[in-house]
């Protein structure tokens, strides 16, 4: 099943970069957006930034075949085959800073972050076969394992700290058996061995259902490894290995099967068919086929699981196809010279290709999500770990199934989610919390901080993973709860478009006693607002939900307040909470709330508080002026700490111009909004560049304390206007827009 269907638009070539000679792999940096390929013939890697397209020469050793990344180092590790070495490349200066020796023809590698340690086959020409252990701390080869005969790739699960080995030439020196699969525990180095069928040629991992792919050339043809030998053409074979039992089960695919891909998100397996010039697509819960036309000798398949594209490098022509994996429509882009490796960077939706015949890279722009449209539900409690499952521990993530969770009527269809995210560390410090679609790379990027272990919440549009959950990482141990308030999905006849308004307060209980104003809340009690009484509203439309910013302030002075929670006026009171204050500070927090009778909201407090509610936009009926999310993968815009530093007073924010690609046509922006106060901070101001300020705020941390919150910002122009009342850095993680 897949969590989210999000088809794209059309690709464009941005240009080709120049790169080494005979580019054999690339691969990248998510985290810092660098893109590095090895230049076999040159002994160099060539680094390009993909905020700007500029490359530079990395010198190695000689014949760098391969490499892999360790984002949480930020460290680059090169295998130069010729020199039987590695090279270390500190990612923060580019520079070479170890090499480390002890190898024998490394060919694959692969790196376990968790454990930080890396994982290089030394195939040995026939005679070491063996797997380099490197621990990624010292950067020191700390062990040799036995593996079986010609070891060329590697590929590990983080999760279960299992290392699989394929072994080109199985039980004998002359390959003239069946390959093998080596399985290696990473906590003791034991061996077991599996077998698979002819010339293993790849091995990928899909760590949510814990299989391992292995694509087989010669499928299971008693034959020389050589598949393609006098001019005989083999079908190719994918072992599909369970990594609970075992157990192997075999899946036919096409001839001369080469390169693969394992799409963790929707649950597929892509394989090159060389001598077919097509692909196969595996389902991964029914190991059903099907087939997909390519270019001419097809060498190389990636995927974007955020935009479920499929990109293929067809090398004899020159171009790649790129296919709707959604529709299995195909369309065909014109790059450089015998294209041949590629990776895809979910984060900034950019595809990069090397091309062999001409040294270049082609840099492509990926195309616009698909439209995903609101359904607003009353506000459901969908898991609290207190009362199921106990607190995620630190350094660990768990994953949520979303449509089976808290009886909230959640279609396991729904394309991405509108939540609210509470922490409950106990008073233990929380360095961050990290919420994304389960399958997908974990984004370098925090969803909400709780450093001196308070009760805290954030709101959040994540798009759904693999069988529609969502997976949540947090430094250290702590209970969640997630709420729900609606969810996105294609566009249909209950779906609701977003109309985007200039930040307003519609709401104040610190004014003179009123309908929208005073008293202040009081505790224990509900109160209802008539929303459409206010100015910032308009009165002409039939509006399904609000885009609210709540802002609880303490009454009286001092006056904790464990939660508030805020439903449909007219409707039974939730059990789910909007926002907590438990230290008695000014505290924010985004929320989307259905609109009950009349168009009313009630509010409950469970102690005394002032209130104020800023808008930002509402839902209602597609129409003119409607906008519809397009979601993707968190991309940081702004963060001040690493360009001119704290600031205060007002800054102009350049989103469309940022290195996160976003389109001209959006006209709102979802932020993540993270402040890192400095002295005599109070609150934070997002609103459309052009306009007047306006009297709202975004955010508060009066306390200077580390504080998020989601913030859906309209824009006129492709800027948004930053005011800080006191002097803070700011982080803008952007995770989706709205357009037409």
């Amino acid at each position: 099943m897949i969590g989210i269907v999000r088809p794209v638009t059309a690709q464009t070539l941005i240009g080709n970069v120049p790169i080494g000679n005979n580019a054999t792999f690339v691969n990248v940096n998510t985290a810092t957006n660098m893109i590095y390929v090895t230049n076999f013939a040159d002994g160099t890697v060539t680094a390009i930034n993909g905020a700007t397209d500029a490359t530079s020469t990395i010198h190695v050793g000689n014949h760098d075949e391969f490499l892999v990344i360790n984002q949480n180092t930020n460290k680059i590790y090169v295998n130069n085959r010729a020199d039987s070495t590695v090279s270390v490349i500190n990612g923060a200066t580019n520079q070479v800073i170890k090499t480390i020796s002890g190898f024998s023809n490394p060919i694959g590698s692969d790196v376990n972050p968790v454990t930080n340690r890396i994982y290089v086959a030394n195939s040995g020409n026939g005679t070491d076969n063996t797997v380099g252990v490197i621990d990624g701390n010292t950067d020191t080869l700390i062990a040799t394992v036995t593996v079986g005969l010609v070891p060329i790739g590697v590929a590990v699960n983080p999760v279960t700290n299992k290392i699989y080995v394929y072994n080109q030439c199985g039980n004998s020196n002359n390959c003239s058996s069946n390959g093998t699969v080596t399985v290696i525990d990473g906590a003791t180095n034991q061996t077991t061995s599996i077998d698979v069928d002819w010339n293993p040629a790849v091995i990928l991992v899909n760590t949510q259902t814990n299989k391992i792919y292995v694509v087989n050339n010669c499928g299971n043809n008693s034959q020389s490894a050589d598949c393609l030998a006098n001019g005989t053409v083999v079908p190719g074979t994918v072992s599909v290995i369970d990594g609970a039992t075992n157990q192997v089960q075999r899946v036919n695919v096409g001839n001369f099967a080469a390169g693969l891909f394992v799409n963790a998100v929707s649950n597929e397996a892509y394989v090159v068919n060389q001598a077919d010039n097509d692909i196969s697509i595996i389902n991964g819960s029914t190991l059903a086929t099907t087939t997909v036309a390519t270019g001419n000798t097809p060498a190389d398949v990636e995927a974007d699981p955020n935009t479920y594209k499929i990109y293929v490098t067809n090398y004899a022509d020159n171009t790649i196809t790129m296919i709707d994996g959604a529709t299995h429509h195909t369309s065909t882009l014109g790059v450089g010279a015998a294209p041949a490796a590629s990776i895809v960077n979910p984060v900034t939706n950019r595809y990069y290709v090397t091309n062999t015949g001409d040294n270049t890279a082609s840099v492509i722009a990926g195309g616009q999500p698909s439209a995903i449209q609101f359904v607003a539900v009353t506000p459901c409690r969908l898991i609290d770990t207190r009362n199921s499952g106990g607190p995620i521990s630190g350094g660990t993530s768990r994953s949520f199934t979303v449509s089976q969770l808290g009886s909230c009527g959640i279609p396991a269809t729904a394309a991405a989610y509108s939540l609210n995210v509470t922490v409950v560390p106990n008073g233990a410090p929380l360095g961050y919390l990290t919420i994304w679609p389960t399958g997908a790379a974990q984004p370098v990027v925090s969803t909400m901080n709780s450093t001196d272990g308070r009760t805290k919440a954030n709101a959040a549009f994540v798009p759904g993973g693999y069988q529609g959950a969502v997976s949540v990482y947090v430094s250290n141990t702590t209970n969640v709860v997630l709420d729900i308030n609606g969810y996105f999905t294609g566009p249909g006849g209950s779906t609701l478009q977003f109309y985007p308004l200039t930040p307003c307060r519609v709401i104040d209980t610190r004014n003179p006693n009123g309908n929208l104003g005073g008293p202040a809340l009081v505790g224990a009690t509900v109160r209802s607002f008539d929303m459409l009484s206010s100015s910032c509203i308009p009165q002409s439309v039939s509006i399904a939900a609000y885009s609210l910013n709540f802002t609880a302030i303490p009454y009286p002075s001092g006056q904790a307040m464990t939660y508030l929670s805020a439903w449909p006026e007219g409707e039974n009171q939730p059990t789910v909470s909007t926002l907590n204050n438990p230290t008695a500070t000014n505290v924010a927090n985004a929320a989307i709330v259905p609109a009950g009778s009349g168009g009313g909201m009630s509010v409950y407090p469970s102690q005394s508080s002032n209130l104020a509610v800023d808008i930002n936009g509402y839902f209602a009926a597609p129409g003119t002026g409607g906008l519809s999310l397009y979601a993707g993968a968190p991309c940081r815009v702004l963060d001040t700490r690493q360009s001119g530093g704290a600031f205060q007073g007002e800054q102009v924010v350049n989103v469309e111009g940022s290195d996160c690609t976003l389109p001209s046509t959006a006209q709102g922006y979802v932020f993540n909004a993270t402040v890192i106060p400095q002295d005599g901070f109070h609150y934070l101001t997002l609103w459309p560049d052009g306009e007047p300020q306006p009297g709202v705020s975004t955010l508060n941390a009066a306390d200077g304390r580390i504080t998020s919150n989601m913030a859906i910002v309209p824009t006129t122009n492709g800027k948004v206007d930053a005011f800080a009342q006191g002097s803070t850095n700011l982080i803008l993680d952007i995770s989706g827009y709205f357009a037409p």
